[in-house]
This record gives structure tokens, C-alpha cells and sequence, in this order.
């Protein structure tokens, strides 16, 4: 059986570091099927490179603005406005305000599994393990290969 799901304020979990993102995963895994809610923060230019997932995704931008781009079309989202963004979806946003706020919710336990699993790791030198965390997640980020010396 399902239970409630309730968290007070002072009982809010930390957030974990998320490449330079502050991500708090309020509800996430089987206390909250079929979907997952976190808090996201990060500072300008932020955000994680183009990927896709699975899962449906949806963002509510509470400060700041976000560029969000999904399938090549780029939006200017700003604190009130929302976005969803169907699984399967290549997609992408940045931060463009000094910093910026979004709840983010997804349809699988997953997003916040791979959050967790990723913590603290940085890029450059923790990309390889980051990959690799993210396709037993069921992530696939899309990044540009290196120009090969002439």
C-alpha cells in the first residue's frame, strides 16, 4: 500500500550538486509513483547539455530565466511560465539570469536516482563516470565530439 507523502520545512533534504546545479529531490522513487518533483538552482549559464531520456519532464520556472531548447527550437522561459517536454525529446536549458529557480517534475524515479548517483562529480575530469552513470539511468547526453587534429 501507497502512503502520504508529506514534507514540512524543516524536514526538507538537502540538495545535492549537480555539476554546478543546487537539486533537491523533494518526492522521488516508489514514495511518489508516477512522478517525481525536485527543486532546481544554479547560476548563469548552468544547466546541463543536450540530452534525452525516456520520461516526460515538465519545468515551472519560480526566479530568474531559462533558455529551454527541445528538438532545436529555443524558448525564453521566465519565473511564472512553464514547459513540458515529452520523453524521447532531445532538449537542453541554460540559465540566463544571474541565477535562476525551477520545480522540475518527471515521470520516473530515475531523474532523481541519477541526480543522487551523480553528486559532487565535475566535468571535466568526472564526464567518463557521469556518462556512464547516466546510460544505466537512461540518459543519453548528446556531446560534441572534439575536432580531430589535422
Amino acid at each position: 500500500m501507497r502512503t502520504v507523502h508529506v514534507i514540512t520545512p524543516e524536514k526538507t533534504p538537502g540538495p545535492v550538486n549537480v555539476v554546478g546545479e543546487a537539486i533537491t529531490v523533494l518526492a522521488g522513487g516508489d514514495l511518489s509513483k508516477p512522478f517525481e518533483m525536485h527543486i532546481q538552482e544554479g547560476v548563469q549559464g548552468g544547466g546541463p547539455p543536450l540530452h534525452f531520456h525516456p520520461w516526460d519532464e515538465a519545468f515551472y520556472v519560480t526566479d530568474g530565466q531559462v533558455e529551454v531548447t527541445v528538438e532545436g527550437k529555443s524558448t525564453t522561459v521566465s519565473a511564472g511560465g512553464y514547459v513540458h517536454i515529452p520523453g524521447g525529446s532531445i532538449h537542453a536549458y541554460k540559465n540566463i539570469s544571474a541565477t535562476a529557480r525551477m520545480i522540475g517534475v518527471v515521470s520516473d524515479p530515475r531523474g532523481g536516482q541519477f541526480f543522487t548517483a551523480v553528486d559532487r562529480l565535475r566535468v571535466p575530469e568526472d564526464l567518463p563516470r557521469i556518462l556512464e552513470i547516466a546510460e544505466a539511468h537512461g540518459v543519453t547526453f548528446l556531446i560534441p565530439k572534439s575536432p580531430q587534429p589535422l
